[in-house]
């Protein structure tokens, strides 16, 4: 039996979406039982949408800014960033980050260990889906608990 890595080749709008509010996360890769080094995930974010202030103490994270611009908090910084930069999050960093300017922004967000990241948007995406039950409707998605789940702490 042959436990090691397999390759893989991800083609151009591959992957599994989910819409969390106005942006599209589409995980390239995601933990399985022989890979779990990292997530990368693709982020579509319109003008105006992002993640308020958060951290998770399980796992780093960098962030590639393919389009668009942002105003990125890491930590007590605030930076302004466009295409091509990159910021590294440390596990445990204080973060957020918005899509600024009128174009829609992407960025690959990168997650070590794998598992963690893709597993929290998963459950909240699953959460806000409407599935007709009578029980759901009207319920809004408590995000910051399903974020305690995996380690994550919002600030604000």
């Amino acid at each position: 039996m042959n436990n090691a890595v397999q390759p893989r080749h991800f083609l151009p709008g591959g992957g599994k979406s989910y819409q969390i509010g106005r942006m599209t996360m589409t995980f390239k890769t995601t933990a399985e039982p022989d890979w779990n080094a990292y997530t990368v995930c693709e982020a579509i974010e319109p003008p105006a949408s992002g993640a308020g202030l958060h951290r998770h103490p399980t796992y780093d994270e960098t962030f590639i800014i393919c389009e668009g611009h942002y105003d990125f908090q890491l930590g007590e910084k605030m930076l302004k960033l466009g295409p091509g930069d990159t910021v590294f999050v440390p596990r445990g960093t204080a973060h957020s980050f918005i899509c600024t300017g009128r174009e829609t922004g992407r960025q690959l967000i990168i997650s070590s260990p794998g598992g963690i990241f893709d597993a929290f948007v998963a459950e909240v995406a699953s959460s806000m889906v409407d599935t007709g039950s009578p029980s759901k409707r009207g319920v809004a998605t408590d995000f910051r608990a399903i974020a305690a789940k995996y380690g994550m702490e919002f600030l604000s």
